[in-house]
């Protein structure tokens, strides 16, 4: 994740898999690999920021 330069949405997608501890598993399987649940928390964490600033 270093190595690439990142966009805004992708720096935002990364923090969010973090707060929720799931930077182990993206690096595992890739955002691919993630279920639906998981997907969602993330989704749902970032439309609730964007929608709060």
């Amino acid at each position: 994740m270093n190595q690439w330069r990142l966009s805004d949405k992708e720096k935002r997608k990364y923090e969010a898999a973090e707060r929720f501890g799931l930077t182990e598993r993206l690096a595992e399987v890739g955002w691919a690999g993630i279920s639906a649940k998981e997907a969602g928390r993330i989704g749902g964490s970032l439309h609730g920021r964007r929608k709060h600033q």
